[in-house]
Protein backbone atom coordinates (compact mmCIF):
# COMPACT_ATOMS: atom_id res chain seq x y z
CA UNK A 1 0.00 0.00 0.00
CA UNK A 2 2.99 2.31 0.15
CA UNK A 3 2.20 3.34 -3.43
CA UNK A 4 -0.61 5.75 -2.51
CA UNK A 5 -0.24 8.83 -4.67
CA UNK A 6 -1.49 12.30 -3.81
CA UNK A 7 -1.97 14.18 -7.06
CA UNK A 8 -4.46 16.97 -6.58
CA UNK A 9 -3.75 19.80 -4.11
CA UNK A 10 -7.30 19.27 -2.81
CA UNK A 11 -6.36 15.77 -1.70
CA UNK A 12 -7.25 14.72 1.80
CA UNK A 13 -5.13 14.99 4.91
CA UNK A 14 -6.11 13.29 8.13
CA UNK A 15 -4.98 15.20 11.22
CA UNK A 16 -5.04 12.90 14.23
CA UNK A 17 -4.81 14.66 17.56
CA UNK A 18 -3.13 12.71 20.32
CA UNK A 19 -4.03 9.15 19.28
CA UNK A 20 -0.52 7.79 18.62
CA UNK A 21 -1.44 4.10 18.70
CA UNK A 22 -3.90 4.04 15.79
CA UNK A 23 -2.76 1.51 13.15
CA UNK A 24 -2.32 4.12 10.39
CA UNK A 25 0.91 2.92 8.76
CA UNK A 26 -0.90 1.81 5.60
CA UNK A 27 -2.24 5.33 5.03
CA UNK A 28 1.29 6.76 5.27
CA UNK A 29 1.37 10.16 3.55
CA UNK A 30 -2.29 10.96 4.22
CA UNK A 31 -1.97 10.85 8.01
CA UNK A 32 -0.39 13.46 10.25
CA UNK A 33 -0.18 12.63 13.94
CA UNK A 34 -0.29 15.75 16.09
CA UNK A 35 0.74 15.31 19.70
CA UNK A 36 0.31 18.94 20.78
CA UNK A 37 -2.20 21.66 20.03
CA UNK A 38 0.58 23.81 18.53
CA UNK A 39 1.53 21.03 16.12
CA UNK A 40 -2.15 20.58 15.24
CA UNK A 41 -2.57 24.32 14.53
CA UNK A 42 0.56 24.33 12.37
CA UNK A 43 -0.65 21.35 10.35
CA UNK A 44 -4.20 22.64 9.90
CA UNK A 45 -2.75 25.89 8.55
CA UNK A 46 -0.23 24.08 6.33
CA UNK A 47 -2.92 21.93 4.73
CA UNK A 48 -5.80 24.43 4.73
CA UNK A 49 -6.29 23.91 0.98
CA UNK A 50 -6.73 20.15 1.39
CA UNK A 51 -9.80 18.20 2.40
CA UNK A 52 -9.18 18.15 6.15
CA UNK A 53 -10.34 15.20 8.19
CA UNK A 54 -9.91 15.73 11.92
CA UNK A 55 -9.66 12.84 14.38
CA UNK A 56 -9.53 12.94 18.17
CA UNK A 57 -10.72 11.16 21.28
CA UNK A 58 -13.71 12.57 23.13
CA UNK A 59 -11.56 13.52 26.12
CA UNK A 60 -9.35 15.72 23.88
CA UNK A 61 -12.13 17.44 21.94
CA UNK A 62 -12.33 20.50 24.20
CA UNK A 63 -8.71 21.30 23.39
CA UNK A 64 -9.55 21.45 19.67
CA UNK A 65 -12.77 23.46 19.90
CA UNK A 66 -11.13 26.92 19.73
CA UNK A 67 -9.22 25.94 16.59
CA UNK A 68 -12.07 24.09 14.90
CA UNK A 69 -14.36 27.05 15.51
CA UNK A 70 -12.24 29.26 13.25
CA UNK A 71 -11.16 26.71 10.62
CA UNK A 72 -12.68 25.05 7.64
CA UNK A 73 -12.65 21.25 7.71
CA UNK A 74 -14.54 18.48 5.98
CA UNK A 75 -15.09 15.86 8.67
CA UNK A 76 -14.61 15.31 12.38
CA UNK A 77 -14.26 11.78 13.74
CA UNK A 78 -14.48 11.37 17.49
CA UNK A 79 -13.40 8.22 19.27
CA UNK A 80 -15.84 8.25 22.17
CA UNK A 81 -14.14 6.94 25.25
CA UNK A 82 -16.76 8.31 27.60
CA UNK A 83 -18.41 11.58 28.40
CA UNK A 84 -21.07 13.71 26.79
CA UNK A 85 -19.90 15.46 23.63
CA UNK A 86 -23.27 16.58 22.27
CA UNK A 87 -23.07 20.15 23.53
CA UNK A 88 -19.57 20.53 22.19
CA UNK A 89 -20.21 19.43 18.60
CA UNK A 90 -23.48 21.28 18.03
CA UNK A 91 -22.09 23.49 15.25
CA UNK A 92 -20.42 20.57 13.50
CA UNK A 93 -23.07 17.92 13.95
CA UNK A 94 -23.45 17.37 10.20
CA UNK A 95 -19.66 16.91 9.84
CA UNK A 96 -19.20 14.67 12.88
CA UNK A 97 -19.06 10.91 13.18
CA UNK A 98 -18.75 9.37 16.62
CA UNK A 99 -17.21 5.92 16.86
CA UNK A 100 -16.68 3.60 19.79
CA UNK A 101 -13.57 1.59 18.93
CA UNK A 102 -10.28 2.10 17.13
CA UNK A 103 -11.28 -0.60 14.66
CA UNK A 104 -14.49 1.26 13.79
CA UNK A 105 -12.55 4.53 13.52
CA UNK A 106 -10.04 3.03 11.10
CA UNK A 107 -12.83 1.55 8.97
CA UNK A 108 -14.48 4.99 8.73
CA UNK A 109 -11.19 6.72 7.90
CA UNK A 110 -10.36 4.22 5.17
CA UNK A 111 -13.83 4.56 3.68
CA UNK A 112 -13.59 8.37 3.74
CA UNK A 113 -10.19 8.29 2.03
CA UNK A 114 -11.50 5.81 -0.55
CA UNK A 115 -14.29 8.25 -1.40
CA UNK A 116 -11.79 11.13 -1.65
CA UNK A 117 -9.61 9.17 -4.08
CA UNK A 118 -12.63 8.12 -6.11
CA UNK A 119 -13.93 11.71 -6.33
CA UNK A 120 -10.47 12.91 -7.32
CA UNK A 121 -10.38 10.23 -10.02
CA UNK A 122 -13.74 11.40 -11.37
CA UNK A 123 -12.43 15.00 -11.56
CA UNK A 124 -9.33 13.91 -13.47
CA UNK A 125 -11.39 11.73 -15.81
CA UNK A 126 -13.69 14.68 -16.59
CA UNK A 127 -10.60 16.78 -17.37
CA UNK A 128 -9.31 14.12 -19.77
CA UNK A 129 -6.44 13.05 -17.48
CA UNK A 130 -7.20 9.33 -17.75
CA UNK A 131 -3.81 8.13 -16.51
CA UNK A 132 -4.06 10.16 -13.31
CA UNK A 133 -7.72 9.20 -12.96
CA UNK A 134 -6.83 5.50 -13.17
CA UNK A 135 -4.15 5.94 -10.50
CA UNK A 136 -6.73 7.56 -8.22
CA UNK A 137 -9.23 4.76 -8.89
CA UNK A 138 -6.59 2.13 -8.11
CA UNK A 139 -5.70 3.93 -4.88
CA UNK A 140 -9.38 4.03 -3.94
CA UNK A 141 -9.61 0.26 -4.43
CA UNK A 142 -6.48 -0.34 -2.32
CA UNK A 143 -7.86 1.77 0.52
CA UNK A 144 -11.24 0.01 0.29
CA UNK A 145 -9.43 -3.32 0.69
CA UNK A 146 -7.66 -1.87 3.72
CA UNK A 147 -11.04 -0.85 5.20
CA UNK A 148 -12.11 -4.49 4.99
CA UNK A 149 -9.34 -5.36 7.44
CA UNK A 150 -11.20 -3.37 10.10
CA UNK A 151 -14.56 -5.15 9.81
Amino acid sequence: MSGLVVINPKSAKILIFDLPNLPTNELNNLIIHCSTINHFVFQIETYKDCILIIVCASDKLLQLVPELSTRNFDSLYILNIGGNINGIIGNWLSKTTTVYSEKELMRHLCTKIMLCYYSEGIEHKQNGDNGIANTCFLDSIRVLKLAAMFI
